[in-house]
This record gives C-alpha cells, sequence and structure tokens, in this order.
C-alpha cells in the first residue's frame, strides 16, 4: 500500500497526521521577520514624513539613513513594497511614497461606519463654519486623523490624513482623553506616576476643557484657532474627537458659536453610533439643542 503522505525534500512528512511538515530553520524565519519589520518601518516612515514639503516622497539613501539600515537591503525591500502596491516610486526623481493598496488597506482597517456617517458630518460642519474640520481617534498615545475636510477656497488638506500626533499636542488630542481619569491618563502617556509636571498640566488643563465643554487654542502666530470637542458613546467612552480650524477662531469671540455647531455635529455622531442618544452623553457646557445657524463671526483683529 502507498503511504498518503510524501516525504518533503528535507526528509520532512507532509500530509501525513503523525507527523507535521518541517517548519521553517531558525535563520529562515529570523530573517523573514527582520525583513517584515524593515519593511513595516520604511511603510512608517514614508507614512510620517513623506508630506507636505516631502510629498514626492523619501529616497532610497534618505530613507536608510533615517532608519540608520544598509541601503542594499532597504531597496530589496523597497522593491518587494512597489510591486505589492503599498508603495510607488517616481521614475523621475527615484523617491518613493505610499501607493493606492496603502491607503485601500488603511481605509479598511478603520470604523467603516464611523467613516460613512463622519464623512458627511464633517461636511456639513465645513459648510456651517468655513473651517478645516477634522475627524480624528485615538491609537495609544497618538492621535490620528481619519478624516478632514476644507471649503473649496481654502487649500486642500487630504494630505493630513493618516497623520499621527502625540495626543497632549492637540486640541482634537486633549478631546480624545474627556472620558479618561488621570489614572488611565498617566496609563496612555506611559507613566505611572504624578511627579510628572508635563502630565499633571495635562490633567488638569482636561478636566478644565471637560468642565467647559470643548478644547481651544490659538496656533502659533495667532493666525488661528482650533476647537475640539469629544464624540461620546455608551458606557462614557469616547470614540473619536471633531476638530475645526479657522483664521475667525483666532478671536475668542468665535469660538463658542463653532463649539456650538461641533457640538451638534459629535451628537449626531453619537446617535448614528449609539443608535440611539443617551441624554448624559453630550455633556458640556454649552448645552446641545440641535444643529445652530450658520455662525456670524466677528472680524479677526
Amino acid at each position: 500500500m502507498t503511504d498518503r503522505a510524501e516525504r518533503t525534500t528535507n526528509g520532512a512528512w507532509s500530509g501525513d497526521d503523525r507527523t507535521p511538515a518541517a517548519q521553517p530553520r531558525s535563520g529562515q524565519r529570523s530573517s523573514e521577520l527582520t525583513t517584515l519589520r524593515r519593511g513595516l518601518e520604511i511603510l512608517a516612515v514614508l507614512r510620517q514624513w513623506t508630506w507636505g514639503t516631502d510629498a514626492r516622497g523619501w529616497g532610497n539613501n534618505r530613507i536608510a539613513e533615517h532608519l540608520g539600515a544598509d541601503k542594499s537591503q532597504v531597496s530589496r525591500t523597497l522593491k518587494v513594497l512597489v510591486e505589492s502596491g503599498l508603495v510607488v516610486r517616481d521614475e523621475e526623481t527615484r523617491t518613493y511614497r505610499l501607493g493606492w493598496a496603502a491607503y485601500g488597506l488603511g481605509m479598511r482597517a478603520a470604523d467603516q461606519h464611523l467613516m460613512r456617517v463622519g464623512s458627511v458630518v464633517v461636511r456639513k460642519v465645513v459648510g456651517l463654519t468655513g473651517s478645516r474640520v477634522f475627524l480624528v481617534v485615538r491609537d495609544g498615545a497618538g492621535a490620528v486623523t481619519i478624516w478632514s475636510d476644507a471649503p473649496l477656497h481654502v487649500r486642500p488638506i487630504v494630505d493630513s490624513i493618516g497623520m499621527v500626533y502625540p495626543v497632549e499636542s492637540t486640541e482634537t488630542g486633549r478631546a480624545l482623553l474627556y472620558g479618561s481619569d488621570p489614572v488611565a491618563i498617566r496609563q496612555i502617556l506611559g507613566t505611572d506616576t504624578d511627579d510628572d509636571p508635563r502630565v499633571e498640566e495635562l490633567i488638569r488643563r482636561v478636566a478644565r476643557d471637560r468642565g467647559q465643554g470643548f478644547s481651544y487654542g490659538v496656533v502659533p502666530g495667532n493666525t488661528a484657532g482650533v476647537v475640539a470637542v469629544p464624540v461620546w458613546t455608551t458606557g462614557r467612552k469616547v470614540i473619536a474627537a471633531l476638530g475645526a480650524a479657522n483664521a475667525d477662531l483666532a478671536d475668542k469671540g468665535n469660538v463658542t458659536p463653532v463649539a456650538r455647531v461641533l457640538l451638534a455635529a459629535a451628537a449626531e455622531l453619537t446617535q448614528h453610533l449609539t443608535a440611539d442618544l443617551r441624554a448624559d452623553v453630550a455633556v458640556s457646557a454649552v448645552p446641545y439643542q440641535g444643529w445652530p445657524d450658520r455662525p456670524e463671526f466677528t472680524s479677526a483683529q
């Protein structure tokens, strides 16, 4: 009788319940993991740094130098990433940037319901306030922009989608912390002590922001202001944050009208995401009374 199992080239058996097929040698597996890690690091570099002035991408040498990696190894990994569609190469400049496959993968990794509903709500806020508007979620200690939109006369900001910022450094990041107590905030920031002045100041600022219902700040140079509110879900959990940036918001007199619009937008998102709007969800010093009228801004100074 012919045994249904067949011997493989390295002597192990495959197709037999009694003996598993051979596994890759430890050295081979280590090499594969190293290659995978290098590929992930390259994708992270292209995600975080090839924006703005670097929108056309980085070259092989620059990527290798940034990672402290061998140039030839980086080149081979980039070739595989290009073949997969995750990275594209500009033949003229010989630089690399993320490809459409990476974009499609990222879009499918996000909360699809939040993305679908959020894009519509963000567009409505843009129409009412004339602001750049951001939908942001938290990933560990980072705040990730998953959707953004702006008026037609404003420079497009699509390239901000996917950017990651320290959660403590932005208004939307602070709004994402409204549902976290001091202990949780310390854990998010990677500290379990209460003797870090920077962390303790953030905790106090989040508490103040939560009390007034929104976070507010002015960008350096006082050229614009930013307002942000949390998107609550059941269990007193913050699932996302909405932010608006506008030159008129540098004037504090324009903050509350925009905050009202954002709170209405956040409440609508909550309603869609939880099926019913709980009375204790949209806690704010600015009462939610449905979508307000278009804000009338005072002249920015």
